[in-house]
């Protein structure tokens, strides 16, 4: 083997590696950013006699020693694409309380006694809310009542429990 041979292989092993080419910038190389994650509704009492627990995403409860007891519920669009109309389904399930519940709200429409279904029309956009729903708590005697919101393909249970210990 040459001497020059042997200098050309030296210096192809210490060359410098060939940079990588840069993206074409037409080019998207990154997913667009997730969305946080939502809840697929907020409930607040917004009443300091009440106090709010929340033990999982499928379960929260309200304890209060007044009533009747007004929350709010607002229901989100938790997709990705705008949404059109909006059904909800409240499902009172008596635990030991005895509780009534009462819906209503602009825009929307509610029937039922026991399992009541409200509706409302419009779109609204990815991480927005539809108009908010009034329930109202009532409870013959002290204790808890559940009530299971069915909200597209989650169905949560809200507690409310009226505590008539002093």
């Amino acid at each position: 083997m040459s001497a020059l041979t042997l200098l050309l292989a030296a210096c192809t092993s210490q060359a410098a590696p060939m940079p990588t080419p840069s993206p074409d910038p037409a080019e998207t190389t990154t997913a667009p950013p997730t969305p946080p994650v939502q809840d697929p509704f907020d409930v607040d009492a917004n009443d300091k006699r009440v106090r709010e627990w929340k033990n999982s995403p499928d379960e929260m409860g309200f304890v209060y020693r007044v009533q009747p007891m007004d929350f709010t519920l607002k229901p989100r669009n938790t997709g990705s694409t705008p949404q059109s109309d909006a059904r909800l389904r409240f499902v009172v399930e008596d635990m030991d309380g005895e509780g009534d519940l009462t819906v209503g709200g602009d825009g929307w429409t509610c029937e039922g006694d026991r399992d009541i279904a409200c509706t409302t029309t419009g779109v609204t956009e990815p991480g927005g809310t539809w108009a908010p729903l009034t329930l109202t708590m009532r409870h013959t005697k002290g204790g808890q009542t559940r009530v299971v919101v069915h909200w597209g393909d989650v169905t949560p249970s809200v507690i409310f429990r009226y505590d008539t210990s002093t």
